[in-house]
């Protein structure tokens, strides 16, 4: 009788085991996909919201520019983008986020007299890979007063596989002419 008992013991407790293990996992996944939300949520309020006045400066003002050994480098703008996207993207991905689209909607906005609002976000994981996100953004933009209009703005984030927590990648796929509306100063 004694042995019985023990073995119901042994797989009760072998059963919490299973079970602990996976709440636990359930938990930790459920913890990386809020993780991954708040970096896209960070990234998309700082490239719509504004513009960024300091951004700007440290992006087009050349006393902020140095050239050294026939490359030009911009330390200043190299530590504001550590402090605003350093948290939410590897490392080797902040200047290319900046090259190729980091830049682009601040600078429209600006240079033609845009105010922009980010006012809502909807934010997805795929099903099929656990480090690809993507979303919808709607963007307000406003000039000088107006009615405030709005553009939906689609796209993927993904996030890297060794560096955890860490965006390595950001595409549009859809922008609904933002760009192209930003791009009018009249």
């Amino acid at each position: 009788m004694l042995n019985n008992h023990n073995k119901v013991k042994s797989v009760f407790i072998c059963l919490m085991l299973i079970m602990s293990g996976l709440l636990l996992a359930a938990c930790s996944q459920k913890d990386d996909e809020n993780q991954h939300k708040t970096a896209i949520k960070e990234v998309l309020g700082h490239l719509f919201t504004g513009p960024d006045e300091r951004f700007m400066d440290l992006l087009w003002n050349p006393k902020y520019r140095t050239v050294l050994n026939n490359k030009e480098e911009n330390p200043e703008l190299d530590k504001y983008l550590a402090e605003i996207y350093g948290p939410y993207m590897t490392d080797s991905y902040l200047h290319p986020f900046l090259s190729t689209i980091g830049a682009h909607y601040p600078t429209f906005a600006y240079d033609n007299g845009y105010k922009l609002s980010l006012n809502n976000i909807t934010i997805n994981q795929s099903e099929n890979n656990s480090t690809l996100y993507t979303f919808t953004a709607e963007v307000g933009y406003q000039k000088n007063g107006e009615e405030e209009k709005t553009a939906n703005v689609e796209g993927e984030v993904i996030f890297s596989s060794k560096v955890e927590g860490k965006i390595e990648g950001f595409q549009y796929i859809n922008e609904n002419g933002l760009s192209d509306k930003l791009r009018t100063s009249n």
